[in-house]
C-alpha cells in the first residue's frame, strides 16, 4: 500500500465537504427564517409609522400650542400679581410713612407742650399776678 491515488484523497475531502455543509444548513436556514420575520417586522413598523406619523405630530403640535397659551396666561397673571404686590407694599409704605410722620408731629407737639407747661409755671416767690422782674425794672427807671 503506499500513497492513496489523487483521485481518492480528492473524492474524500468532497465528502467530508458535503457532510459539512449539510450539518451548517440546518443553522443557516434557522438564521434565514430569522432574518426575513425581522425584515417583516421592520416593514410593518414602517408602514405603521407612516399611517400614524402624520397625525401623532398633528396632535403634538396642538399640545404644544396649548402650554404655549398656557405659559403665557401664567407669565401674565405672574406679572399681574407683581404689580399688584409692588402696589400694595407702594400702599404700606406710604401709610408707614404718614404713621410715621403723624406721630413725630404728635411727638414734637406733645413735647412742645410740656416744655411751655414747664417753662410757663410760676416759681415759689412769684404769684401769677405779681409783676415780673422784667416789669420792676421798668418802673424804677421811670422813678429815678
Amino acid at each position: 500500500m503506499g500513497i492513496p491515488p489523487l483521485d481518492f484523497v480528492v473524492v474524500v475531502l468532497l465528502i467530508v465537504f458535503v457532510v459539512l455543509l449539510a450539518i451548517m444548513v440546518a443553522p443557516i436556514n434557522n438564521l434565514i427564517r430569522q432574518s426575513e420575520r425581522t425584515l417583516d417586522a421592520t416593514e410593518g413598523l414602517i408602514r405603521t409609522l407612516d399611517k400614524e406619523l402624520g397625525p401623532t405630530l398633528n396632535e403634538v403640535n396642538l399640545v404644544l400650542a396649548s402650554v404655549q397659551e398656557i405659559k403665557a396666561i401664567a407669565e401674565q397673571r405672574l406679572s399681574d400679581v407683581g404689580t399688584r404686590v409692588e402696589d400694595v407694599t407702594g400702599s404700606i409704605t406710604k401709610a408707614a410713612d404718614q404713621a410715621k410722620t403723624q406721630t413725630s408731629v404728635w411727638g414734637a407737639g406733645i413735647t412742645a407742650a410740656f416744655k411751655a407747661y414747664i417753662e410757663g409755671k410760676p416759681s415759689g416767690s412769684e404769684r401769677p399776678g405779681s409783676e415780673r422782674s422784667t416789669d420792676k425794672r421798668i418802673s424804677s427807671s421811670k422813678v429815678s
